[in-house]
C-alpha cells in the first residue's frame, strides 16, 4: 500500500527496470524460455472437478452428518523435501478442498476463471505471470482502495437501472424467451453446456441462499414481536 515510499519505490523501479530491459533484450529472450506452465490443462481439469464436486454435493446424503475426509501431509512425507514445504502443501491442499467443495457461491466464483484460463492458458508464461504479479501488486491494491467505493456506487446505480428496466416490461417472459432462443441459437454446444450447468449453480445458489435469508428475516421478526409484547407487559 505504499505505506514507505521510498522503499516502495526502489522496489518498484528496480524490477521495473527488470523488466523493461528483459523485454527489449537480444541476447537473452525469456519469452522462449521452455518453462511453460500447463495452465490450460490444469483449468480444463479443474473445470471438470468443480462439476463432478457441484453434482456430488447437490446429490442428497442418506446421513445428516457429512463425513469429511481429512488428508493432510505428515513430515515424513515430505521428509525428503524438507519440513518448510509442509505448510505451504497443507494450506495450498485446504484452499482446493475449499475451492472445489462444491458449494454454489464458491462455484460461481472460480468457474469463470477456469473457464478463461481453459481458453486463453497458453498465452501464460512463466515470465509473463511474474510481471503479471509484480506490477498487480504494486498498483491494483492501491488503486482498489482508492476508487472502490465509487466502483461500487456505479455498480450499484447499473443494477437499480437493470431491475427498473426489467420490472417495467410488460412482457417479461416473452423477452426472456426470446433472448434466451436467441442465445442457444447462435452458440455451440460447449457454451450450452457451459451456460446449462451455470444455470443450475445459479438455481441452487438462489434456493439454498434465498431460503437461509428468509428465515433469518422470520427469526429477527419473531425477536421484534417478542421484544414488542415485553415493553407492552
Amino acid at each position: 500500500m505504499w505505506k514507505n515510499v521510498g522503499r516502495s519505490a526502489f522496489w518498484f523501479g528496480s524490477g521495473s527496470m527488470l523488466f523493461v530491459s528483459s523485454s527489449f533484450s537480444k541476447d537473452v529472450n525469456f519469452r522462449h524460455v521452455q518453462l511453460l506452465l500447463p495452465i490450460k490443462i490444469l483449468c480444463h481439469f479443474g473445470v471438470v472437478t468443480l462439476v463432478l464436486a457441484f453434482f456430488k454435493d447437490s446429490i442428497p446424503q442418506r446421513q445428516n452428518t457429512e463425513q469429511v475426509r481429512s488428508f493432510q501431509l505428515t513430515e515424513e512425507d515430505v521428509l525428503r523435501v524438507g519440513r518448510a514445504v509442509l505448510p505451504i502443501a497443507n494450506s495450498l491442499i485446504s484452499m482446493s478442498r475449499v475451492i472445489f467443495s462444491g458449494d454454489p457461491s464458491m462455484t460461481l466464483k472460480v468457474f469463470p476463471i477456469l473457464l478463461f484460463g481453459a481458453k486463453y492458458g497458453h498465452l501464460f508464461t512463466v515470465w509473463r505471470l511474474l510481471a503479471t504479479g509484480f506490477f498487480g501488486c504494486f498498483t491494483l491494491p492501491k488503486l482498489y482502495s482508492c476508487y472502490s467505493s465509487h466502483i461500487h456506487e456505479k455498480v450499484e446505480g447499473l443494477n437499480a437501472r437493470i431491475l427498473n428496466a426489467w420490472k417495467s416490461c410488460p412482457r417479461k417472459k416473452l423477452v426472456a424467451a426470446a433472448a434466451v432462443t436467441t442465445f442457444w441459437n447462435l452458440v455451440s454446444v460447449k457454451t450450452r453446456v457451459m451456460a446449462a450447468f451455470v444455470s443450475a449453480v445459479a438455481l441452487r445458489y438462489h434456493y439454498q441462499y434465498g431460503r437461509s435469508s428468509r428465515n433469518s428475516e422470520g427469526v429477527i421478526r419473531r425477536q421484534e414481536q417478542q421484544q414488542a409484547m415485553v415493553l407492552e407487559d
